[in-house]
């Protein structure tokens, strides 16, 4: 979301209409990560979530992905990014992270 600027956040993007919300995934982790399929594994989505945000007071429908990389995967970051680490999620409730985050991300580590 573009309120999140300088904060940590996983990979995020919008999604038209019109489009497919996997067809866009796959197009937002190969443009900002470079990551293709073969070395980037879907496993898991969970039903969209809306979310607001506190600073614009926007709407937005939240679609939670979970990939899994090949560890000798290559991460090539595009000009959205200045730094790519891979970190536990429990680092994802830091002050320096988007807030939301964390809970999508929890739930899709023990989703069932």
């Amino acid at each position: 979301m573009a309120t999140s600027r300088g904060l940590w956040s996983v990979v995020t993007g919008y999604v038209e209409a019109s489009i497919d919300p996997v067809t866009q995934v796959w197009a937002e982790v190969i443009e900002e990560l470079g990551l293709t399929p073969g070395v980037l594994h879907l496993m898991r989505r969970l039903e969209p979530v809306p979310l607001s945000s506190p600073t614009s007071g926007k709407e937005f429908l939240v679609h939670p992905f979970l990939f899994e990389c090949d560890s000798g995967s290559n991460v090539v970051l595009n000009w959205e990014h200045e730094e790519v680490q891979w970190v536990e999620p429990t680092r994802l409730q830091k002050p320096d992270c988007v807030r939301w985050q964390y809970a999508l991300v929890d739930a899709l580590l023990h989703a069932q």
